[in-house]
């Protein structure tokens, strides 16, 4: 059976409640996922959290011995209002939203928004190169991001780089009668076109490769490489066979660290599919940009009157191709969702979808993975 909840925004309130900040208030608030926020006298918000039940929550404030932060707290605590919405993952969300909005004194974290970057591909006559990027500008090119700060953002430029032999200088390049060999040419550690070293399909090639381990791809990538190793062997460059064996070997290295190394600038639209612990079915969410289009509940195993509905449910909600445009609230739910998905470990999967609009060959197969998910023990 699927059961489809209506579409919602991922700050979108279902209901909201509101009672003086007292015990006998627990018994009307709901047992829902949700946030709470307390207000003192003058309804400035003192703290904002979250709950994947706020009764049960709630319950803990008014303890006969909280703990000193809360009764700090509770001491200039007036009112207190809760917000219900439809999973723990909005709450997540919702519980950012009104920290960054209202700043509270007893929130610690998470007030300000994390400085983000990202890798700009800069296409400069066939030769494009890596620059470090502070926004995301909807001209065509191509970004990936978001890194955690300019330090993050400038070790994967450099690792990526070297790996695949890009060129570091920027602009147009020179005629190659009038490049000179740089420091990075001299130690082979750029390709060099300016010095016609390299073929533009070969570096396009590279970059192609640079693409795909920046998006997260990285088994995909591993492949194409092996594939093109066995190739050169056969072709008995040996010396070009060499070069890409290192490289699958760098890459595997950094696959078995680093499992999840997506791209949220060039995968905007995915499904996550939450199994229940212990028990058939589970929750499936459509994102755009990380946030929540809308969400169904499957129980047991998918048939095909199941399945059809699926597809009806993915296809309704990605029926647009979406800009590439992502503000400081998207990025931060982004986060928000990766950690969540994350503390779930196998039990949540996700599934990355084209940019829309979807097509029904898409739904089918994105509800075949859905009910592969679903099907897993």
């Amino acid at each position: 059976m699927v059961q489809t909840q209506e579409a919602t925004p991922a700050a979108t309130i279902l209901s909201s409640g509101r009672a003086k900040a007292a015990k006998k208030a627990i018994g009307t608030i709901p047992q829902a996922p949700g946030c709470y926020v307390f207000r003192d006298a003058a309804d400035a918000v003192l703290y904002v959290g979250k709950s994947v039940s706020l009764r049960h929550r709630l319950t803990s404030y008014f303890a006969a011995k909280p703990e000193p932060k809360v009764r700090a707290m509770m001491r200039h605590a007036q009112a207190l209002e809760w917000h219900t919405v439809g999973s723990e993952v909005e709450a997540l969300i919702l519980e950012s939203q009104l920290i960054k909005r209202f700043r509270p004194p007893y929130n610690v974290l998470g007030q300000e928004y994390p400085h983000y970057t990202f890798l700009h591909l800069v296409d400069v006559g066939g030769f494009p190169y890596l620059e470090v990027a502070s926004s995301v500008d909807s001209d065509g090119s191509s970004y990936y991001g978001p890194f955690w700060g300019k330090r993050s953002a400038e070790q994967t430029l450099e690792f990526v780089t070297r790996l695949f032999s890009l060129r570091r200088c920027s602009g147009a390049l020179p005629p190659p009668s009038e490049g000179a060999s740089c420091f990075y040419a001299q130690v082979r550690r750029c390709s060099a076109p300016c010095l016609n070293r390299i073929t533009s399909s070969d570096y396009a090639a590279s970059i192609r490769s640079a693409g795909e381990l920046l998006r997260g791809d990285i088994a995909q990538l591993i492949a194409r490489l092996e594939h093109e190793r066995d190739a050169a062997a056969e072709a008995l460059r040996f010396e070009r066979a060499a070069e890409l064996q290192q490289t699958i070997k760098t890459l595997r290295s950094l696959q078995s660290k680093r499992r999840h190394l997506r791209s949220a600038t060039n995968l905007l639209n995915f499904l996550v599919v939450v199994r229940e612990r212990g028990k058939d079915g589970a929750q499936v969410m459509a994102f755009s940009a990380a946030r929540l289009r809308g969400q169904v509940t499957v129980d047991g195993r998918i048939e095909a009157e199941q399945r059809a509905a699926l597809e009806r449910f993915v296809l309704d909600h990605f029926p647009v191709k979406r800009q590439l445009t992502i503000d400081l609230d998207e990025l931060d739910q982004m986060h928000v969702v990766a950690e969540w998905m994350a503390r779930h470990g196998r039990y949540a999967v996700h599934v990355p979808l084209p940019d829309g609009p979807l097509t029904p060959v898409d739904a089918s197969r994105a509800a075949e993975a859905i009910a592969e998910v679903v099907g897993r023990q």
